[in-house]
């Protein structure tokens, strides 16, 4: 019997930030007078009890102190606390050079790896922004029938070409394997870096747990007198930005995937599968992270990512993405299954829809209501060494209710459209009731796009998505990602236990989406 490797402590450079979710929980009065704190937050949700000097710690890690100044200890705690997603690193923006700081490396090179097929017009340019930042560029020309070698190298990179194409996978190995350097960055054609995007992805590296980080890919937003409909649908709605926080990449988790498009990889890690035509990225990402790997999503380095060139290649991308979900729950079971929580809510519209007379709806009600008595009633033995556990219990319970409809919302329109459309009355309350959540997301985000059309392009969005994972479902002979995941025994966890123990009932559910690059 083996046991687990012992973790490696945060470097010494580093600081942290806390999570936006983040909460420090009074202890109760007992807990209190040992000057203990309690922390809540993470996806999946935690609960983590610090002691008094860990208490310190944490405060002087909050405080912004580096890692090394923040107290012994502080390199395990802060390694648990970003291991449970309750604070991310904040790594030195230049890591010093070998021998300045113990255990620190100097910063590495780069080989930055371009998979291209007909990039003429492009990918010089893109050539010459990342010679500027990496030690080489190294072009794979994948079949193109254009000029797409000839200016690469007229740029300065180096090409290797395959004479037919064989995909987006294919073409990442064949760079991977030809670079000098132990880091490379996978750049797509379609993709403009910033300034300072390198840097501060490489240095997450001075992690040695870190395998690899990505990105912000964000749609550059257009003139708005200029810009089409499609541009400024994608500048405030492209499927490859994850958003502004930082977050710890893992299935299920708050960033569960993070596209190729631009990714930072150590070499030795870099085994994209080139049976996959889409969903490779998801797949490494995933294979890295169940083998214990750290995985980073870095929204503070930033690139821009140009959208399709038309309707139909808009279309054909979502369709795309989609299609990838069979193959992907084959290799990986469990996180493409749309959550149970997103089910119940569905058959409860719909309970709604059938019966429409009073008593259903008080049957209705009286259901939701007991579902939340019992589960804030568990949390708060959960939450019994805090403060006033109840009232905590009720927020986390509203808040994970939330969630649950939200995830029943999308998962109708992107993995259940065909049956809700054939349902009837009933299917067509699921499936109205399931564009409400479009419009408090266009009021938050206020696009440069009207209501109307937005909500428009939404549906047709996920429209385009179903459309391909049930096309992947029925191609396969496999339908897992249409069905929801059975019901889990919660792992057990006390607050006063050594590690953090996880609130399953508490945890925002929903399945992982697939964006790939192409």
């Amino acid at each position: 019997m083996t046991s687990e490797p012992a973790p490696i402590p945060l470097p010494a450079p580093f600081r942290v930030q806390c999570d936006p979710g983040l909460t420090v929980l009074a202890p109760a009065s007992a807990a209190a007078a040992a000057g203990g704190i309690v922390l809540l937050g993470g996806s999946p949700l935690r609960l983590m009890a610090l002691s008094a000097p860990g208490a310190r710690v944490f405060a002087a890690l909050r405080g912004g102190a580096t890692v090394g100044a923040a107290g012994p200890g502080a390199g395990l705690l802060a390694r648990r606390l970003v291991d449970s997603g309750l604070v991310h690193p904040l790594p030195p923006r230049r890591p010093a050079p070998v021998g300045t700081v113990p255990g620190v490396p100097e910063v590495p090179e780069v080989t930055a790896v371009i998979p291209v097929r007909d990039g003429a017009g492009r990918i010089g340019a893109l050539v010459g922004a990342l010679r500027g930042q990496c030690a080489e560029v190294v072009v794979v020309d994948d079949g193109s029938l254009d000029e797409t070698s000839a200016e690469a190298a007229a740029a300065g990179a180096r090409v290797i070409r395959h004479d037919r194409a064989r995909g987006p996978a294919a073409a990442r190995t064949s760079g991977a394997r030809s670079a000098r350097t132990e880091v490379i960055v996978f750049c797509d054609c379609d993709v403009r870096p910033t300034a300072d995007w390198l840097d501060r992805l490489v240095a997450h590296l001075a992690d040695p747990a870190v395998v690899a980080v990505a990105p912000r890919v964000a749609s550059p937003a257009p003139p708005a007198s200029r810009g089409s409909l499609r541009e400024r649908y994608e500048a405030g709605r492209s499927p490859l930005d994850l958003g502004p926080w930082p977050a710890a990449v893992r299935p299920g988790g708050r960033v569960s995937y993070v596209p190729s498009a631009a990714l930072l990889i150590r070499r030795a890690h870099a085994a994209f599968d080139p049976a996959l035509r889409f969903g490779e990225d998801v797949d490494l990402v995933w294979r890295l992270v169940g083998a214990g790997h750290t995985v980073r999503y870095e929204p503070a380095a930033v690139v821009h990512h140009d959208p399709r060139p038309s309707w139909r290649a808009w279309a054909r991308q979502r369709h795309g993405y989609g299609s990838s979900a069979a193959e992907l729950a084959r290799r990986h079971p469990g996180p493409l299954r749309p959550a149970r929580g997103a089910a119940s809510a569905v058959a409860a519209v719909g309970l709604l829809a059938l019966r429409r007379d009073r008593g259903g709806a008080a049957a209705v009600g009286a259901l939701a209501a007991g579902s939340v008595a019992l589960t804030t009633a568990r949390l708060a033995r959960r939450l019994g060494r805090t403060d006033r556990p109840g009232r905590a219990a009720l927020a986390l319970t509203v808040r994970g209710r939330r969630h649950a409809l939200l995830a029943a919302a999308e998962t109708s329109r992107r993995t259940w459209l065909p049956l809700l459309a054939c349902a009837g009355t009933p299917g067509r309350l699921v499936l109205a009731a399931a564009t409400l959540p479009l419009v408090h997301e266009w009021w938050v985000a206020r696009p440069g796009v009207g209501l109307a059309p937005y909500l428009l392009l939404r549906v047709a969005d996920d429209a385009a998505y179903c459309a391909g994972v049930w096309s992947g479902c029925l191609l396969r002979g496999d339908l897992e990602p249409l069905i929801p995941a059975l019901p889990s025994v919660p792992r057990r966890g006390r607050a006063g236990g050594r590690g953090a123990g996880v609130i399953g009932a508490a945890t925002p559910p929903g399945r992982a989406r697939l964006p790939s690059t192409v």
